[in-house]
């Protein structure tokens, strides 16, 4: 999983889509692991095979947690940075404007 310590405060736009994107591409990676394991204890239909389909879901629902951490981190960090030249736009018109 990529962590969400990566994220700088200059990135740009693009950079932020490519992270968000291996995001979701590490997303994708738990749910198929747990997606085939559930179709292949359903396919066995014992007990154990039930079982350690489980176990592996739980494992897998942490790596998902782990995904979805770092997407919200994108999404946090881009927000304050689109705030942040959203105000800068702003004084830099006003100042224009004489207004400040």
């Amino acid at each position: 999983m990529h962590e969400a310590g990566w994220l700088g405060e200059g990135r740009s736009c693009g950079e932020r889509m490519k992270q968000m994107s291996r995001a979701l591409h590490d997303l994708c990676q738990p749910l198929t692991t747990l997606q085939c394991r559930l179709e292949m204890a359903g396919l066995a239909g014992t007990q154990d095979a039930y079982r350690e389909a489980v176990d592996l879901g739980l494992v897998e629902c942490v790596r998902l947690v782990e995904a979805v951490g770092s997407m919200r981190e994108i999404v946090r960090a881009a927000t304050q940075q689109a705030e942040a030249e959203d105000t800068q736009a702003l004084e830099a018109s006003l100042a224009h404007s004489g207004t400040v």
